[in-house]
Formats: C-alpha cells, structure tokens, sequence
C-alpha cells in the first residue's frame, strides 16, 4: 500500500474489489510490469475500511463484490 496526497494505491486485486463494491472512487490504474496498480480516492474513512477489511470485520453484497471483480478484471486485461 502506499499513500500519496489524496490517493491511496494497491497492487492487491480484491481490495480494489472490495473497494469498487463500497463506492470508492477508482482514480486511475498504471500498469508496472506485469502488475496493475490502482488508485482510489484516499479519505480517513477509506483507511478504516482497509484496517477492517484486513479484519474480516467488512461486508459488502456478493452481486456487488461479483460486479467489480468482474469490471476490475476487464480493466486488468485491456490496460497496457
């Protein structure tokens, strides 16, 4: 994880799920070899909902969590 001013980063694939499910606003993604990093909008609230993610302490609707793995694989394939 690394935090810039207003943005939060992730190489991990179902934390951007999880977050793309809970509405968090995805910035932009960058390709790094073969990995894909995303972007999200950083707030305080979002650095709870990690903690608690990593907690298994979150919830979110499986359609919703489906979707985004769904969108979120999409983009990892068309991004180069």
């Amino acid at each position: 994880m690394n935090m810039k001013t207003g943005m939060f980063s992730t190489r991990d694939f179902y934390l951007a799920c999880f977050l793309k499910a809970r509405d968090v606003r995805l910035v932009h993604t960058e390709r790094r070899g073969s990995i894909l990093v995303f972007f999200f909008e950083d707030s305080d609230k979002l650095k709870q909902m990690i903690t608690r993610f990593y907690n298994d302490q979150e919830e979110v609707p499986a359609s919703r969590f489906v979707n985004a793995i769904r969108d979120l694989k999409a983009l990892v394939h068309n991004v180069k």
